[in-house]
């Protein structure tokens, strides 16, 4: 198992305003937290990924495998942005950001994909294709929140 460099203190959630804060016009405009989709099928990592998004003000719904999070999908679960491990036992990250770019393809610019292996060829042909930003583990909150933040400006 990969070392996790999670930061869950209380006082190390981002301001309002800072620059790791989730959009704030979608809070706004929708009168709710913006909502995340974590894939990722090592419960303990997924439980450290919801504790820094839910710390950055975020809502969480989480999946253990791609297949389950694409099925959540079809059935109408419509996240802000999306999480999503790269190599999983049921389906694997590319598999999911494949289904995800044909069927919602306005999810994919909001989507960040997480490695223990960055670096490999799986992951390079992810960034490449459907380019997504690849963060690797071990991260901590504020890598993964300012990743969320600057695709929620690009999209402005």
């Amino acid at each position: 198992m990969l070392p996790i460099r999670a930061q869950m203190s209380d006082d190390q959630s981002p301001a309002a305003d800072s620059p790791h804060s989730p959009d704030p016009d979608h809070r706004t405009r929708a009168g709710a937290k913006p909502v995340a989709l974590v894939v990722e099928d090592d419960a303990v990592m997924r439980a450290v990924v919801r504790h820094q998004l839910e710390k950055g003000g975020y809502e969480v719904i989480e999946s253990s495998s791609g297949r389950e999070a694409f099925e959540r999908l079809r059935q109408g679960v419509a996240p802000d942005c999306l999480i999503t491990d790269l190599r999983m036992a049921d389906g694997s990250g590319g598999w999911l950001l494949s289904q995800v770019g044909y069927e919602f393809p306005a999810l994919i610019a909001r989507t960040v994909v997480i490695s223990g292996d960055a670096t490999s060829a799986a992951a390079a042909h992810v960034s490449a294709r459907w380019r997504c930003p690849v963060l690797a583990k071990p991260f901590d909150g504020a890598e993964l929140l300012e990743m969320l933040a600057a695709q929620a400006r690009q999209k402005r």
